[in-house]
């Protein structure tokens, strides 16, 4: 079923339900090296630890062995793309160990955050930061499930990572809350090592 179910969940993405607030980017607490400035589709100068080019990253390659042990995830491997997320993005999936949650990590390469409020709807998206990005929470409705949680992170001009969790099929205990804690997390540990490559 989950084979079945995932794609079909994922594909919705861009037209995600939610009842949370709108928020307002900020630059927030900074750490590392220099934040790099740039422009998302000609708006206000983004700050960033690092803009990265998500052609080159293999999603996969941002959940070291150590974070998939933190994390509690038992696998993390590569999936098939969407089609959606444009020509040449990537797609890693994970399961965790306790069998209540499911992630995916996403490359987008076919629009940014300016299209992400287009599609997605302003008023759905929660800004906040990750791993010193700026970074977009929506919830959704995913059948089958309690629901499923999206973070969309700033990573370059025109490119988001998404990361994403969703709520165990059929397992009662799994709860749209924890899919967010669960998001949240493996956002983090994706963001950290985004910064670096």
């Amino acid at each position: 079923m989950r084979r079945l179910a995932v794609p079909f969940l994922l594909a919705a993405v861009l037209t995600g339900c939610s009842s949370t607030e709108p928020g307002k980017p900020s630059a927030g607490d900074q750490t590392g090296s220099a934040p790099t400035t740039g422009t998302s589709a000609g708006s206000a100068p983004v700050n960033r630890p690092k803009a990265v080019d998500l052609k080159t990253v293999d999603p996969c390659s941002l959940i070291t062995p150590e974070q998939k042990t933190a994390l509690g995830l038992s696998t993390v491997k590569a999936g098939t793309p969407l089609p959606v997320y444009g020509e040449g993005s990537k797609r890693c999936n994970q399961s965790y160990v306790d069998r209540k949650y499911i992630g995916d990590i996403h490359t987008l390469l076919n629009g940014g955050v300016d299209r992400l409020k287009k599609t997605t709807g302003e008023s759905k998206l929660t800004a906040l930061q990750i791993a010193g990005y700026p970074a977009y929470l929506t919830q959704r409705e995913s059948p089958g499930s309690a629901g499923a949680c999206e973070i969309y992170i700033d990573a370059n001009d025109g490119q988001l990572l998404l990361v994403d969790a969703v709520a165990g099929f059929a397992e009662d205990s799994a709860t749209l809350d924890g899919a967010c804690e669960r998001a949240k997390a493996l956002a983090g540990a994706a963001g950290a090592v985004l910064a670096t490559k």
